[in-house]
């Protein structure tokens, strides 16, 4: 894949970001109504440029690590002041990791049966 530097940077700065706003006290969000679908969204862009980064070279490993990071930074919130740990973030989170990968391994079945030549 040719992107792959770039969907690396991408994803590394993303990641600085992300874990920024996830461990700081003062976030540039107000989360409100909308909490759960913020975390969503956050982590399905994660999990999508993690795909694009790696290209699914193991989805299984994808899912552990990206549930694993969003486990640990909930219970590192329980410790910051002005934030809590939340086991529905967590599952929100999850979900948009979920999606994102399984959106990613749909696309490239696609992809991959569009570029095959038949006789």
């Amino acid at each position: 894949m040719p992107f792959q530097p770039l969907w690396r940077l991408l994803f590394s700065l993303y990641f600085g970001f992300l874990s920024w706003q996830l461990l700081t006290p003062v976030t540039i969000v107000n989360p409100g109504s909308w909490d759960k679908l913020i975390h969503f969204s956050a982590f399905f862009v994660l999990a999508a440029l993690a795909c694009l980064a790696w290209w699914k070279k193991s989805a299984s490993w994808c899912l552990l690590i990206l549930f694993g990071y969003a486990a640990v930074t909930e219970i590192l919130q329980y410790f910051i002041p002005g934030r809590s740990f939340s086991v529905i973030d967590w599952i929100a989170d999850s979900l948009g990791v979920l999606a994102a990968i399984a959106l990613s391994l749909y696309l490239s079945e696609r992809i991959a049966f569009l570029n095959t030549k038949t006789p």
